[in-house]
C-alpha cells in the first residue's frame, strides 16, 4: 500500500514554499488523493512522477512558472575555476556527454566517478606517493562500475592543477540543479573567492581559521602559505562535499595522515555541533535559502535569535553562529546576499552585528553568482565586544572605493553604506528638510496580479471581452505606453489579485517592481497591473497625486533610493522612507503644471526644468 504524503511534505520535496503549493491546489496543478477536514493528502507514486516530470522537464502545467529551483540537468560552472584552467574543456566535453546522451547520473553514479577522477589527479601530482593518498578516494567510492558503463569517461584525463578544485567543479556540475537549491548551494567563483582572501588575510599575523561550510574547500584551497596548517579547519554537511575537500586539504598541504586530515575536514553540522572551540578567522560562503525540516527549524529556534520568524534564513543562522564562534577581536568574513544589509528580514541579524561588532570592509559585487539574479557583497566583520562603529569602514563598489571617517547613526533598520561621507551629508540634508512627510502610514500599496501562467491568462488582441494590462516594460517616467498585453478580469482564477477598488480607484500611480531606477506613472483609467508593476494610492491631505509623482520621479528620489537602498526591488519599505517636501497649493501648481506637460509632450527638457523646481523645495 502507498503511503500519503501531506501538502507540506510534498512542498519540502518540490523545494517550494507552502503558499506556492497551496495555490497551485487552488489551480488545480496539484492534485490530492485524499482529503480529510482542511488537510490534503497525496498519493506517493503520485509525488514521485512530479518530481521526475519536473527534473526532466516534462511537467508543462508547472513549467512556465517562473521558479528557477525546477532547473535540472547539468550545469558547467566556468567561473569557479581559473578560465586558464588546462581541464576546463575537458569537463566540457564530459557535460556535453551526459547532455547529448540525456543520461541523468545517480548519486551513487556522481561519487564513483569523482572518486575515478581524484585516483587520476593523485597520479598525476604525487606518483611516487599514489599508495599514500589513494584511501581518500576509495573512501569516495571503490568500484569501477559507472566507468565501465560510459566509456567515454576515460576520454577526460584530469592533470592537477595547484589551488584549482576540479573535483568540486566536476561534482556541482554534475549534481542535479534541484538538489543544489534545496541544500542552499550557491558555488563561489574563484575571483571572489580570491577577493575575500586577499582581504581578510593582507596583515594575518597568525590565528585559528575555519569555513564552517566549506563544500568541497575552495576557501582553504586559496588560503595563503603563511597560515599554518595546523590552524586551518572546515566541515560541511555534505558527505561528497567533505571527501572532496579533504582531498584538496591533503593535496595543498602535501598531508596524507587520516587522523590529521580527519580530525581538520570533519563533517559535521555547523549550526547543531556542540563543539566548543572558538576560531580567530571565520570564512565562506554559508548557504543561501536552504530549506530546513520541521524537527530541525524547531531546535533552531530555541537556539538563535535569527531562527524566530517562519521563514528561517540559513545564512542568518550560519553568521549569528560565526560571530558566537569568534575570539575577541576574531575576524569573520563572508560572502552574503546584499539584501542582509537593507532588507526587512534580516533586521535581527543587523541588530546582533550592531551590538557587539563593527564592519570593516564592505564590497558591493553585484549579482556574481551563474544563473542566481541576487546582488551579494564581501563582508568583513571585527567582533571586539564594543557596539557598531562606521569610522574607518572600506567600501568598494563597482565604481569607487572610499573609507567612512565618522562614526554614522545607524540603525537595525538598514545598513546603508553605499555613499562616501560628502554623499551621507547630502542624504542627511535631504532626511532632515522642515515640514516633510512620507508615504508610511499615508498610503495604500498593492501588487500587481500574479496569473499562475501568463500563457494561458495573457493575450495579445484585444476582444470585447477582455481588457488592457500593464507589465513593468510598459511603463516609463510619467507615462503608460500603448499596451500590449489582455486579459479577461477574473479574480479567483488568479494565483494572487489585489483588491478590485485598488485596480478600479480613479486616479493611482503605477510603478516598476524589478529596477534600480524609481519609475512612477500616472493611472486614471482604472488599467489593470501585472506583479512586474505594483500600485501606489497616496493619501496625503493636502498633497495632490501628481505633486507626489514629480518627487517620486525626481533625481532628488533616485539619489536617495540609491544610496540609502542600493536595490534591484522597489520595495514598500522603501518608498515608504523618501521624504516628500510638504507644501501648499501655490508651491505645488508650477510642479503640478509641468507634470501635466511632460505626461502630453513627451519633452525630456521639460523633465530637467522640472528636477530643477524639486531640488529647490528640498
Amino acid at each position: 500500500m502507498n503511503r500519503v504524503i501531506s501538502l507540506e511534505q510534498l512542498c519540502r520535496m518540490l523545494s517550494v514554499s507552502v503558499a506556492t503549493g497551496k495555490n497551485w491546489l487552488k489551480l488545480g496543478k496539484i492534485v490530492p488523493s485524499k482529503v480529510e477536514g482542511r488537510k490534503v493528502y497525496f498519493d506517493s507514486e503520485y509525488c514521485q512522477k512530479l518530481i521526475n516530470d519536473l527534473n526532466n522537464g516534462q511537467n508543462s502545467n508547472l513549467k512556465s512558472r517562473r521558479n528557477k529551483k525546477f532547473k535540472s540537468g547539468f550545469n558547467l560552472y566556468k567561473s569557479y575555476i581559473s578560465k586558464d584552467s588546462k581541464n576546463l574543456s575537458g569537463i566540457e566535453n564530459l557535460i556535453q556527454y551526459f547532455e547529448k546522451n540525456n543520461i541523468v547520473l545517480k548519486p551513487n553514479e556522481i561519487s564513483e566517478l569523482v572518486a575515478y577522477y581524484s585516483k587520476i589527479l593523485i597520479k598525476s601530482a604525487f606518483c611516487k606517493e599514489y599508495n599514500k593518498y589513494k584511501y581518500l578516494c576509495e573512501e569516495i567510492s571503490n568500484t569501477d562500475k559507472t566507468i565501465l558503463k560510459y566509456p567515454a569517461i576515460k576520454d577526460f584525463k584530469p592533470v592537477y592543477e595547484q589551488n584549482e578544485d576540479i573535483l568540486g567543479l566536476l561534482y556541482m556540475s554534475l549534481n542535479n540543479i534541484l538538489s543544489r537549491k534545496s541544500h542552499g548551494a550557491y558555488f563561489t567563483p574563484t575571483d571572489i573567492v580570491k577577493k575575500l582572501i586577499k582581504n581578510t588575510f593582507e596583515n594575518y599575523s597568525g590565528g585559528t581559521v575555519t569555513d564552517p561550510c566549506c563544500g568541497s574547500g575552495n576557501f582553504i584551497l586559496h588560503l595563503p602559505q603563511n597560515i599554518c596548517v595546523e590552524d586551518i579547519f572546515g566541515a560541511d554537511i555534505d558527505e561528497l562535499s567533505v571527501k572532496i575537500a579533504r582531498i584538496n586539504f591533503a593535496f595543498k598541504y602535501k598531508i596524507y595522515d587520516k587522523n590529521f586530515i580527519y580530525e581538520h575536514i570533519k563533517k559535521q553540522n555547523f549550526l547543531t555541533c556542540s563543539n566548543k572551540q572558538k576560531f580567530d578567522y571565520i570564512i565562506g560562503n554559508p548557504p543561501w535559502a536552504y530549506e530546513f525540516g520541521e524537527i530541525e527549524r524547531k531546535k533552531l529556534q530555541t537556539k538563535y535569535k535569527t531562527a524566530q520568524s517562519k521563514l528561517i534564513e540559513s545564512y542568518d543562522v550560519i553568521t549569528e553562529k560565526a560571530l558566537q564562534k569568534l575570539n575577541d577581536n576574531g575576524i569573520l568574513s563572508f560572502v552574503l546576499p546584499e539584501a542582509v544589509l537593507n532588507v526587512k528580514s534580516h533586521k535581527t541579524l543587523r541588530e546582533i552585528i550592531a551590538r557587539k561588532s563593527s564592519i570593516k570592509y564592505i564590497e558591493y559585487l553585484g549579482e556574481t553568482f551563474d544563473g542566481v539574479q541576487c546582488p551579494s557583497v564581501i563582508l568583513r566583520i571585527l567582533y571586539n565586544n564594543k557596539t557598531f562603529n562606521s569610522k574607518g569602514l572600506q567600501v568598494k563598489t563597482k565604481n569607487k572605493t572610499f573609507t567612512i571617517n565618522t562614526n554614522r547613526k545607524i540603525t537595525p533598520e538598514i545598513f546603508d553604506f553605499n555613499c562616501d561621507d560628502a554623499e551621507y551629508e547630502l542624504l542627511q540634508k535631504i532626511e532632515n528638510i522642515p515640514n516633510k512627510v512620507t508615504l508610511k502610514d499615508n498610503a495604500v500599496f498593492a501588487l500587481g496580479i500574479v496569473t499562475g501562467n501568463n500563457e494561458k491568462y495573457l493575450s495579445k488582441t484585444k476582444n470585447l471581452n477582455n481588457e488592457a494590462i500593464i507589465k513593468g516594460t510598459d511603463i516609463e517616467k510619467f507615462r503608460i505606453k500603448s499596451p500590449e498585453n489582455y486579459i479577461v478580469f477574473k479574480p479567483e482564477s488568479f494565483q494572487q489579485c489585489a483588491p478590485q477598488s485598488v485596480f478600479r480607484a480613479k486616479e493611482k500611480l503605477i510603478y516598476k517592481f524589478i529596477s534600480k531606477k524609481l519609475v512612477f506613472a500616472y493611472d486614471d483609467k482604472q488599467t489593470l497591473t501585472l506583479n512586474s508593476c505594483n500600485i501606489l494610492i497616496p493619501n496625503i491631505k493636502g498633497l495632490d497625486i501628481k505633486y507626489i509623482l514629480a518627487i517620486l520621479n525626481s533625481d532628488i528620489a533616485q539619489f536617495y533610493f540609491e544610496k540609502k537602498f542600493n536595490s534591484v526591488k522597489v520595495l514598500r519599505s522603501h518608498l515608504e522612507q523618501i521624504p516628500i517636501p510638504y507644501v501648499d497649493n501655490q508651491l505645488q501648481k508650477p510642479i503640478i503644471d509641468l507634470v501635466n506637460k511632460i505626461m502630453s509632450q513627451n519633452n525630456n527638457n521639460l523633465i530637467t526644468e522640472l528636477n530643477l523646481k524639486i531640488r529647490d523645495l528640498y
